[in-house]
């Protein structure tokens, strides 16, 4: 599939699903350093700038938008973690972007901080805002060790399936491959 990335950082998430074999299309990050560092791995194809400022006519048309929101404000390591954190809005873009291309699916990733913050009336939100443009919604919590990923990383991940798909077109989430006696450590990663 043709796939648009946003909140690219150096291009991990992008990186994984050209591994699966899918291609990334356009890809967009704030960070000059993040995109140097996708541009030097990944490709040419990443737009340094404010997601706020790009004209939705400069993203093409894909099947899939993708992207891990900046979750400073959603994280369990901020002590002072609030609704109001300005941080917390930048979904809306992410949201704005699936409203306008409508892809057929759409995933997103961030920190499980995500669900409880507010009393969980975030992620409800979140959840509102994604089904309200028009797609079916559906998120888990997920250890990415449980995947190969050498690391014990805790992510949300929510998928939205554009309503007008067949129900059974609905984005699967994966059963994992590992469990806590084969998780891979650093050190054999790196070898």
């Amino acid at each position: 599939m043709n796939v648009v990335s946003l909140f690219s950082g150096a291009g991990g998430f992008d990186l994984g699903l050209m591994q699966a074999g899918h291609n990334i299309i356009w890809a967009n990050d704030v960070d000059e350093d993040s995109c140097t560092t996708y541009r030097n791995n990944i490709g040419d194809h990443i737009v340094c700038g404010d997601i706020a400022r790009i004209d939705l006519s400069d993203i093409p048309e894909s099947d899939v938008v993708i992207g891990g929101f900046p979750c400073q404000g959603f994280s369990l390591a901020n002590m002072l973690r609030s609704p109001d954190d300005s941080r917390n809005g930048l979904y809306i873009y992410f949201r704005r972007i699936v409203k306008a291309k409508q892809p057929s699916y759409f995933l997103a990733e961030n920190v499980r901080g995500l669900l409880s913050l507010d009393k969980g009336r975030v992620m409800k939100q979140v959840v509102k805002d994604f089904s309200s443009a028009g797609y079916r919604v559906k998120y888990q919590v997920f250890n990415m060790a449980n995947y190969g990923v050498p690391q014990s990383r805790i992510r949300v991940i929510i998928a939205g399936t554009r309503q007008d798909l067949p129900k059974e077109c609905d984005f699967q989430f994966p059963e994992q491959t590992h469990d806590e006696s084969t998780w891979i450590s650093i050190g054999e990663a790196l070898k």
